[in-house]
């Protein structure tokens, strides 16, 4: 095994380990490389360029606002934005180039951004996952399940990889109530979806920075309590050096503190020669003299990264539900007087028995699980104490329409609709059912159901996403 194959080996091999030890799922931070991967986007130099190109306002080439602006792209961007400004305004009959709600805007950098998006679109309406030349490496994507996904890109190409994720969008992260939690990617500088939340010019930047520290104090228990994995960035890039910087502040360490939850993909467009020796860790300078050290892996292609960051994994979906239940009822106003029992609790805290109970060995979702969880939709506890609001003795009182205290009689009927129909109504949490507070509580559908029992009239069950009716057809 040559040196550098024995590196990437060791170093993957010591990324799974520790992403395993964590216990925890890995949070990805995407930058641009991944977008120039995959969709062939443009370099930020190149954006620039092409914007130029493209605008027959402007008639010095890209190396005339690099050597005015010394380099500086965001305010080079700047500058463009008066450029697409006037020739938007020029042509503003053409609205197949500029729509007419850009001229309504308040915003003056809107046509230059607007420009940005189409760009962006044009080559996402290009991408097919199965006949990419890198098709391969994409299918591993696929089945990653990160904890959350941070990008700086604009480009909707990850929401089309995990389409099961939610995207947030710009301040939206700051201020959405539940944008640190599982199954979101949160698109720190704006989207295509809304070409104003775009972070390109100047300002754009210096309200970003001025605001990043909220964002990093939200986003901070990542950082603290999982795998950061960053992807598509330069070693040199800017936001990357910003957010460590503001990291650092926060942990207060040494001069240079080893990140030991961060790990750097330093991609080489070239095949990285067998014999090299690669460093497996980095010192990445952050502003203002400082530095901190991360974990740092060299590579040529992906599919090895890929595979060690892949998790057996409940559907995300499914597990999005589960923390919005507890989410709703933890935050309940009425918590005091609400012990709501999702499938014991007190037992699902363990997460060895919680991935058990709902889970095969495969990792699929164990059936029936998902109705122990039915109610993960209600908005709010207090909405769930509404709705099940009848005890076993107040049923039968509603279901025979008399001032009767006799729980078995409301029991008989759920009886007889097990034996004639297969289903036991309160074997799981359900639309009709849910154990709360140590007794069954029951919901006006159940109030409905039995009283269609009782009168020996026709009925249908909706439980588990099927429909079992009763009569059955042919008995």
């Amino acid at each position: 095994m040559s040196n550098y194959d024995s590196y990437l080996d060791s170093s993957l091999e010591y990324l799974k380990q520790y992403i395993k030890d964590m216990k925890s799922r890995p949070i990805l931070f995407i930058g641009s490389g991944f977008s120039q991967r995959y969709i062939y986007s443009p370099t930020w130099r190149g954006l620039l360029k092409q914007l130029i190109d493209e605008n027959p306002e402007i008639d010095m080439p890209i190396e005339f606002f690099i050597q005015e602006h010394n380099g500086d792209y965001a305010n080079i961007a700047s500058e463009l934005v008066d450029y697409y400004r006037n020739y938007a305004w020029k042509n503003r009959a053409n609205e197949e180039q500029f729509p007419a709600f850009l001229f309504k805007a308040k915003s003056r950098s809107i046509h230059l951004k607007y420009k940005i998006t189409s760009v962006l679109i044009r080559l996402m309406d290009q991408f097919e996952a199965d006949t990419h030349e890198l098709h391969e490496e994409i299918d591993l994507i696929k089945k990653l399940n990160p904890q959350a996904i941070i990008t700086t890109n604009y480009d909707n190409l990850l929401e089309k990889l995990f389409p099961k994720y939610e995207a947030i969008v710009g301040q939206q992260v700051i201020h959405q109530k539940k944008s640190t939690d599982i199954g979101h990617i949160l698109k720190i500088h704006g989207s295509v979806e809304d070409c104003n939340s775009i972070v390109i010019e100047q300002q754009d930047y210096d309200n970003f920075f001025k605001k990043q520290i909220y964002l990093i104090a939200k986003l901070f228990t990542y950082f603290m309590e999982h795998p950061i994995i960053f992807i598509g960035y330069s070693l040199s890039d800017e936001n990357i050096k910003s957010i460590l910087y503001n990291v650092k502040q926060i942990i207060d360490s040494e001069a240079e503190p080893m990140i030991e939850n961060m790990w750097f993909i330093d991609w080489s467009r070239e095949p990285i020669n067998p014999d090299a020796t690669m460093q497996k860790e980095k010192s990445i300078p952050v502003g203002n003299g400082e530095s901190v050290r991360v974990n740092y892996i060299k590579l040529h292609t992906y599919e090895k990264l890929y595979d060690a960051l892949y998790q057996d994994s409940v559907d995300i979906e499914f597990l999005k539900q589960i923390e919005e239940t507890v989410y709703n009822v933890v935050k309940s106003d009425t918590i005091t007087n609400l012990e709501v029992d999702i499938a014991s609790l007190k037992y699902l805290t363990d997460r060895d028995n919680f991935l058990n109970y709902f889970t095969t060995s495969e990792g699929n979702v164990v059936e029936g699980a998902r109705s122990m969880l039915t109610f993960a939709h209600i908005s709010d506890a207090n909405q769930l104490a509404s709705q099940f609001c009848f005890t076993a003795s107040q049923l039968s009182q509603k279901v025979f329409d008399k001032p009767i205290s006799y729980w078995s009689y409301a029991y008989a009927l759920i009886e007889d609709v097990r034996i004639k129909t297969g289903v036991d109504l309160r074997a799981s949490n359900n639309k009709y059912h849910v154990f709360m507070n140590g007794v069954s509580r029951f919901s006006i559908e159940m109030v409905n159901l039995l009283k269609k029992v009782k009168d020996m009239e026709p009925y249908t069950i909706n439980i588990n996403n099927q429909e079992i009716a009763y009569p059955i057809e042919g008995k």
